[in-house]
């Protein structure tokens, strides 16, 4: 997994950087192009400028030299306001008149130094040339564009760099479900491993004797089959969790409470065989958005885990309240508290600790309380595990309330209190004692 997640992170960073490096090269060159443009454009306004008004002295506001000179069947005459522009080219000055009279109208180069010209006839003899000098802006072209260059490829290599360290945490969540997938294979193997032994023992018991009657052979099969619907009960699991975890719900408007009710009616047998006491808590009308189906089952669920670890004539509470936004179901069972540890891990599939909480009768794969946290999240809610010492276990569930359960929350202020025997208020039943210090 390490060298899949390393050509993955490997595939992240090139194809980011390559992006990164093609919207950086297209910045680049915007760039450049628009340092080029601004001095192409700037420049022919001068230049423009200058033939507009041959007797005006125009000055070029960045500071690049320029002047005009007239051209005659006489020979050239420099105007007086541009003299001493001319004088400065010193020797050259003849030349760069003479290249600039030749090339009328666009750039040409003299000396060594870059210059750009027009002209505009006066009449069929005289003609006015304006002149301005590009040296300096072909140098500042050559350094900005080096300079681009250079933060260019800085640029390229700090994003490189980012993504490669950032593919790390954007990969997460791809190597966790690779790690999960590993998991599952592997637990999951294990799991059946021990019913298909069992069922491969049982069967060679039985071929070892042919002539055994059906009767004779009864335990054999009876093992057999109970580790038929050991496996079945495994692959229903894993199935729901899929679905939970892969399929969306279609989420309606449903009443919790009414489903909760439910529930805690199928459960009243469970305890009284058990020797328990279920002590339920149920504000009505309740509504949420929600699949009916898998919010029976997540009740079902933590009320079967609370009657699997319950400790012996212990007792189980069950509490369903509502704020303004969201549904609060509590589900509490005495007996041995949680650990801080187990308690981190307790949703994680196939986790089952070695503590106290290990289940009894070896029939629980972990997959039941996987299955309540993906129900709880496809509802957009929270789940969350924590023991109370001396006391037990709490889950407690939050699913955002639906609208119509909203605008009835204020009606909820007072909440039935009942178990399985009577009807009794909250404040004479020392059962609240089982819910967390906030809910007393």
């Amino acid at each position: 997994m390490e060298a899949s997640l390393k050509r993955l992170r490997i595939r992240f960073t090139a194809s980011m950087g390559l992006l990164s490096g093609v919207l950086l090269l297209v910045l680049s060159v915007i760039l450049c192009i628009a340092v080029f443009a601004s001095s192409e454009i700037t420049s022919a306004a001068v230049l423009d400028t200058m033939l507009k008004s041959p007797d005006d002295e125009v000055v070029d506001d960045m500071g690049r030299p320029c002047f005009m000179f007239v051209v005659t069947p006489a020979g050239i005459s420099i105007p007086p306001a541009y003299e001493d522009r001319v004088l400065v080219y010193g020797s050259n000055a003849d030349d760069i008149m003479q290249a600039a009279i030749k090339t009328r109208s666009g750039k040409f180069s003299e000396g060594g130094m870059h210059f750009r010209v027009r002209s505009a006839a006066l009449n069929d003899s005289t003609t006015l040339v304006a002149v301005i000098d590009r040296t300096a802006d072909r140098q500042n072209l050559v350094t900005v564009s080096s300079l681009i260059i250079l933060i260019y490829i800085t640029s390229l290599l700090v994003a490189v760099l980012f993504f490669y360290l950032y593919s790390s945490y954007a990969l997460a969540p791809v190597g966790e479900s690779m790690q999960k997938q590993r998991d599952l294979i592997a637990n999951a193997s294990h799991e059946l491993k021990t019913p298909l032994t069992v069922i491969a023992t049982n069967l060679a018991v039985m071929k070892s004797e042919p002539h055994s009657t059906i009767e004779e052979n009864a335990k054999w099969m009876e093992a057999i089959e109970a580790q038929i619907k050991r496996m079945n009960g495994l692959i229903t699991g894993m199935l729901q969790l899929s679905k939970m975890e892969n399929v969306p719900l279609t989420l309606t408007d449903v009443d919790l409470s009414e489903i909760t009710e439910g529930a805690c009616l199928g459960f009243d047998a469970v305890c009284f065989e058990k020797g328990l006491r279920l002590v339920t808590k149920i504000a009505p009308g309740i509504r949420v958005m929600g699949d009916k189906d898998a919010l029976d089952r997540l009740v079902a669920s933590l009320l079967d885990n609370a009657t699997k670890y319950c400790g012996p004539e212990g007792k189980i509470g069950l509490r369903l309240t509502a704020d303004n936004r969201r549904a609060r179901l509590c589900v509490i069972n005495t007996g041995d508290p949680v650990s801080d540890e187990d308690a981190k891990h307790i949703f994680d599939r196939f986790y089952r600790s070695d503590g106290a909480r290990s289940n009894p009768d070896n029939n629980s794969f972990g997959l039941g309380l996987a299955i309540a946290r993906a129900t709880v999240e496809a509802h957009g809610g929270t789940i969350t595990c924590h023991g109370i010492a001396d006391k037990g276990t709490v889950f407690e569930v939050m699913i955002p309330l639906a609208k119509t359960s909203a605008r009835k929350t204020d009606q909820r202020s007072v909440t039935p209190v009942s178990d399985s025997a009577t009807d009794y208020t909250a404040e004479n039943d020392d059962d609240c004692d089982l819910l967390p210090p906030s809910e007393k």
